[in-house]
């Protein structure tokens, strides 16, 4: 695979507040395209877990701001948790959404085995475990937006790089004190457990653990997820 530096692209929709967002495993930048929160996106293009390290390295080069959020989805959540922990000055606050302490790796392997013998059968389950029974209006838009896109051609080098990226790398609330942290996580979700991600949230005091009724692994489409910024903080 040809090695790329990281880039990113700015969309300024209006607002006072900009916001990186850090996209999961076998997604990309696009999961947030019908993310509506009051904040200008900061997107990256190309960004991987095997280059996450250019990207912490490069980023205040990127950004010549300050006090800019980030929010983390899923292994997203690690990186974010990185960059805030290496560049507070940067970051007023962080969002980690639908994390885990830690993926061990022999549930990383079990998935791996399961890539080689049929990738798309295993990434269509993937898919279809980041919604619950009742999200059907945000299901539709994936599979009518993105399934056929990420399902096309598969990029295996990338899904075992990210599976490898995770493999027992921990996330510590701790190493985040001083910020303005908020854990947002799906009641339902099969991917992390709820009672986890409570205990990561507990180890920083300030932290504000945010749970969503009847979500799974990407609630970030939905109302309730909203609604956290709608106050004036925020709308200004």
């Amino acid at each position: 695979m040809t090695y790329q530096m990281p880039r990113f692209k700015f969309v300024d929709r209006g607002f006072k507040k900009d916001m990186l967002l850090i996209p999961g495993w076998a997604t990309d930048w696009r999961i947030f395209e019908s993310l509506n929160i009051p904040f200008n996106y900061l997107l990256p293009e190309n960004t991987l877990p095997e280059n996450f390290e250019e990207i912490i390295n490069d980023l205040p080069n990127k950004m010549k701001l300050s006090g800019i959020s980030v929010l983390g989805w899923s292994l997203g959540g690690f990186i974010a948790a990185d960059l805030v922990s290496r560049y507070p000055v940067i970051f007023d606050e962080v969002i980690l959404v639908s994390i885990r302490r830690r993926y061990d790796e022999n549930g990383i392997d079990h998935i791996k085995n399961y890539l080689k013998r049929n990738t798309k059968a295993y990434l269509c389950r993937f898919y279809d475990s980041l919604f619950s029974k009742t999200e059907k209006e945000h299901k539709r838009w994936f599979k009518e937006s993105l399934l056929k896109e990420y399902l096309g051609d598969p990029d295996s080098l990338h899904l075992f790089n990210g599976l490898n990226y995770l493999v027992n790398r921990e996330l510590k609330a701790n190493s985040l004190d001083g910020s303005n942290i908020i854990f947002v996580h799906g009641e339902n979700d099969k991917i992390a457990s709820l009672e986890e991600a409570r205990f990561v949230a507990a180890e920083a005091p300030s932290a504000k653990f945010i749970s969503i009724k009847g979500a799974c692994h990407f609630p970030i489409l939905r109302e309730e997820f909203r609604d956290i910024f709608k106050v004036k903080t925020y709308v200004g």
